[in-house]
């Protein structure tokens, strides 16, 4: 019987180190990225083929161009730079790069400006975060604007709106007026999170993602602020985008696109019950988001990741 129970509990220990052994490999990332546009429908239309350091790209204000960032290499034993591009969109292959800031060679997350002939961009790697702006064409050197960590929209007006941090994971929203510098705090509750944010095309509302529950989830603020806070989503969203007439919010949870239609008055938004949208397997984390909606609401401009 004892040598019945070794042989038992050696099997076992045999089992245990071949099941060690044999557990797979973590998965490798995207060898490359698919840049597409995709309707509400779900109609994938792919434009063209990037490398995988590519990362949040941004449709102009006329849709005929697209800002991204890529990694390079810079000097050795240095962390590789990430530099700004500008593309057609039918034409990924012929993007141009921007020049780097004098301070930092890691320039990322673009947004256009209103009329397109700007790009505003965070600089990383050479003390505080700093947000710049440059020509699009990339022919002036970019100027400082102000410090922060991440530009989410450039509105009409000279309307700024940028992210600020605390720490590692305490995230608020502010608001810079471009002409007058007057700096705005828009929604930072401590401890915890508020990014992904976007102006109504009114101007008169502001959405945004916020984990004080414990969960990203959709909110929406009325401009100027009144201390009135409305909770659009109960059981998850993400990265929240207007359509261009106002009538609705797109957002993402689990890997999947949703749409809130909305009903707005002068002091309230209402809206019905999330409607999922056939689009998945797109590209998308829980901070910076990673897709767009074309100018004219009729498609959304996502990642596709390529597996090697």
């Amino acid at each position: 019987m004892f040598r019945i129970r070794l042989l038992a509990a050696a099997l076992a220990m045999a089992g245990v180190a071949w099941t060690a052994e044999q557990q797979p490999a973590a998965p490798p990332g995207p060898s490359a990225f698919q840049l597409a546009l995709v309707t509400e429908q779900g109609q994938k239309t792919v434009l063209g083929t990037l490398p995988p350091s590519l990362f949040a790209p941004r449709i102009s204000p006329d849709g005929k161009q697209v800002a991204f960032e890529l990694a390079e290499e810079t000097t050795p034993g240095q962390p590789p730079g990430m530099r700004l591009y500008v593309a057609p969109l039918g034409a990924l292959d012929k993007r141009r790069a921007l020049q780097y800031t004098l301070t930092s060679t890691r320039n990322i997350a673009p947004m256009w400006s209103p009329e397109g002939d700007f790009i505003v961009f965070l600089a990383q790697g050479n003390g505080s975060d700093m947000l710049f702006r440059q020509r699009a064409d990339g022919y002036i050197q970019p100027s400082f604007v102000v410090d922060g960590r991440a530009p989410e929209g450039w509105y009409k007006g000279g309307k700024l709106v940028f992210i600020t941090r605390k720490g590692d994971h305490d995230y608020g929203i502010s608001m810079l007026d471009l002409g007058s510098k007057k700096l705005t705090r828009l929604v930072d509750i401590e401890g915890s999170d508020q990014h992904s944010s976007r102006l109504s095309p009114d101007g008169k509302w502001i959405a945004y993602s916020s984990n004080e529950t414990g969960r990203q989830e959709v909110w929406v603020e009325p401009l100027p602020q009144t201390g009135k806070r409305i909770q659009l989503t109960k059981e998850g969203g993400r990265h929240p985008m207007w359509s261009p007439d106002g009538t609705k919010i797109y957002f993402d949870q689990g890997g999947r696109m949703y749409r809130l239609d909305l009903t707005a008055t002068a002091d309230s938004v209402q809206a019905g019950a999330p409607s999922p949208l056939p689009i998945t397997g797109f590209q998308q984390g829980d901070l910076r988001r990673q897709f767009d909606l074309m100018p004219d609401g009729k498609a959304f401009l996502m990642l596709f990741p390529v597996q090697p």
